[in-house]
């Protein structure tokens, strides 16, 4: 069964916009992502945007530039970026595509109850 492609925005406080992921990341769903990721760059109070990549289950060719495009837009609005948390398949294509340095990928401990504000 294939997850639907969703994207949640949290408020992480002090100007970190948090964009999770759900689904796959490929041809369908590239431009809307990146789309998203502009938009979260636009906005009045974020200083960063960090991409989750947690429940990513796919990323193909047109994701990886979907989030190097969302990458651009985000330093193009004079905001931080950077990806964290792929694994498996996806840290796999990041780091073969040689974009894994570019898009700033770390590793973060998944949230408790207490740190989510949800927005």
């Amino acid at each position: 069964m294939v997850t639907p492609f969703a994207v949640t925005r949290r408020d992480d406080g002090a100007g970190v916009h948090r964009l999770m992921i759900v689904g796959e990341l490929d041809q369908d769903t590239s431009d809307g992502c990146a789309g998203l990721i502009a938009y979260a760059a636009e906005q009045h109070d974020a200083a960063e945007i960090v991409v989750d990549l947690r429940r990513v289950t796919l990323l193909a060719a047109a994701g990886v530039r979907a989030l190097l495009r969302g990458r651009e837009a985000t330093l193009q609005a004079g905001r931080r970026f950077r990806v964290i948390n792929a694994t498996g398949i996806v840290d796999q294509v990041l780091r073969i595509s040689g974009v894994h340095k570019t898009l700033a990928v770390t590793a973060e401990p998944g949230p408790t109850c207490h740190q989510s504000k949800a927005s």
